[in-house]
């Protein structure tokens, strides 16, 4: 992602989530975060999604990354984006961690406990539902891990 696609990724923003407010901002906040905050998009004539990943606790030999949101378009999901957009974004995620004398370790991802984005998550992460925690934020909320994806 860079400062060019933020107006795009922003509307995407605005689309998967829209009970949460200030998208434009709360991109730009997360890719101002660089190393620490590791976002990319997907772009064809247009923003198309994105993906924003998060190094947990500190700069490790091992990482641990979060998998913080992860947003495609309503009218280009199901066609793989997504998938595309986890597995791409973190061949570039290995490089920034092998620049960094890193490697990965294990993935944490979050989400709604009805949501079918987690057999996403299983089939392009190998993640699994480790816990539930009951009324997190809207809803009951799935903590996933995925171990050296």
């Amino acid at each position: 992602m860079t400062r060019a696609d933020l107006d795009g990724a922003a509307r995407v923003h605005q689309m998967a989530f829209p009970r949460q407010r200030r998208s434009r901002l709360w991109l730009e906040c997360n890719l101002n975060g660089f190393p620490r905050m590791l976002p990319y998009v997907a772009v064809a004539d247009f923003c198309l999604g994105y993906v924003l990943w998060v190094q947990k606790s500190g700069f490790r030999p091992e990482a641990v990354l979060e998998l913080d949101q992860l947003a495609v378009l309503p009218e280009a999901r199901s066609r793989g984006i997504g998938r595309r957009l986890l597995e791409e974004s973190l061949a570039g995620v290995r490089l920034v961690l092998a620049e960094q004398q890193s490697v990965l370790k294990s993935v944490l991802v979050s989400t709604r406990a009805d949501n079918d984005a987690q057999r996403l998550y299983q089939a392009a992460l190998g993640a699994r539902v480790e816990a539930v925690i009951s009324g997190l934020y809207s809803a009951d909320e799935v903590l996933m891990v995925a171990r050296t994806p």
